[in-house]
């Protein structure tokens, strides 16, 4: 399969014309496990796309082996984009003691002196509480990431550019849209393979905002 579009860890978001790839069953969806190996040739991928998945991967024995695997799929120029909670703005904002505002990040539902979660459903009666769920998820998730962290993995990992972006704003016009149920909470990354160093760092003005598509 030369040229296609895989979405990564999708759960039930298949996204028609691309190769959907889960651990859970859903239609349209191909069962496989991406800690391993991706089912694609060296070179042949224009995209790869993974909203809320990556965290769920043990840092050292898949999270790291799996952004190299990517790398070895994709084509010359294309772009992995990684969409995972963003911990360092939970941190941020745990440290000002302020409940309103990671509640609104969230979001979670004020009932009584407690917060109701969105996702998950649970109360939460600290923030302590709320930030283990988040970064724990009953043991989901296997690490948590800020911006600094997952870029420095990607430039490991071998991405000749690798960079911070924002809700629907990718250096693929083509990219998979973001869940606007995760916007407020999501940090979003994106790496480019490119064929050698003569090809230059990918600018911001090279993004494209697809809020409006």
């Amino acid at each position: 399969m030369n040229g296609v579009r895989a979405n990564v860890g999708c759960g039930p978001n298949a996204i028609k014309g691309w190769v959907n790839l889960d651990t859970s069953v859903h239609p349209g969806v191909m069962y496989w496990d991406c800690t391993r190996r991706l089912p694609f040739n060296d070179g042949t991928v224009e995209a790869i796309y993974s909203e809320h998945c990556f965290e769920h991967f043990d840092y050292d024995s898949e999270a790291k082996p799996f952004l190299k695997e990517c790398l070895r799929c994709l084509k010359p120029q294309g772009t992995l984009r990684i969409v995972v909670p963003d911990a360092g703005a939970y941190l941020r904002l745990y440290a000002k003691g302020d409940w309103d505002e990671m509640a609104a990040r969230r979001p979670l539902t004020r009932t009584g002196d407690n917060y109701r979660d969105y996702w998950l459903g649970s109360v939460y009666r600290t923030r302590m509480e709320f930030i283990n769920a988040v970064f724990r998820q009953f043991g989901g998730h296997k690490y948590a990431y800020d911006a600094e962290t997952l870029l420095l993995m990607l430039r490991e990992a071998g991405f000749s550019s690798a960079f911070e972006t924002s809700y629907n704003v990718s250096s693929d016009s083509n990219m998979a849209l973001d869940t606007p149920q995760r916007k407020t909470e999501s940090l979003y990354v994106e790496g480019v393979k490119s064929p050698s160093p003569a090809s230059g760092e990918l600018r911001l003005h090279d993004l494209n905002n697809r809020s409006n598509l």
